[in-house]
């Protein structure tokens, strides 16, 4: 009799110890502080924060920031945000900034917990008239990587 209730005691304490696991796990990490980013292409400067947010099915990637363009050099410059993906990525731009002065950009980009293997973001540099990047398209030879 002695050893059943040994072996009660351990499972249910077993199981409570697998419900408070459960329960932390459920409730998702902690958020994050945010982290300062600054970046150069070119004549512009970008900088500002990224934070994350966790919610469910995945977490939000707040940026918030600046460009800014002290001379200007003809050609424009927005931030592209990309999630890469196991099958196909997904991308948006920010407005493009085109002459001198600062604007700031400012993004809430969702990455979902499935199928997907990150995300990053650049400040990219382009000629007046340069058609957008597909929204399939990474981040191309004329972003500079934060």
């Amino acid at each position: 009799m002695s050893r059943m209730w040994h072996s009660r005691r351990a499972a249910t304490t077993a199981s409570t110890v697998l419900m408070a696991a459960a329960g932390l796990v459920i409730a998702g990490p902690a958020q994050a502080a945010p982290t300062s980013w600054q970046t150069v292409n070119g004549a512009s400067t970008a900088a500002g924060t990224l934070e994350y947010r966790a919610v469910s099915g995945g977490r939000y990637a707040d940026v918030i920031g600046s460009i800014s363009v002290p001379r200007t050099d003809g050609q424009c410059y927005y931030l592209r945000y990309y999630i890469p993906a196991d099958v196909l990525g997904q991308g948006v731009n920010s407005p493009r900034h085109c002459g001198e002065g600062t604007v700031p950009v400012e993004s809430h980009i969702f990455v979902s917990t499935f199928f997907t293997r990150g995300f990053r973001f650049g400040l990219c540099r382009v000629a007046p008239g340069t058609p957008e990047e597909s929204s399939f398209a990474d981040l191309g030879a004329h972003c500079v990587r934060v």
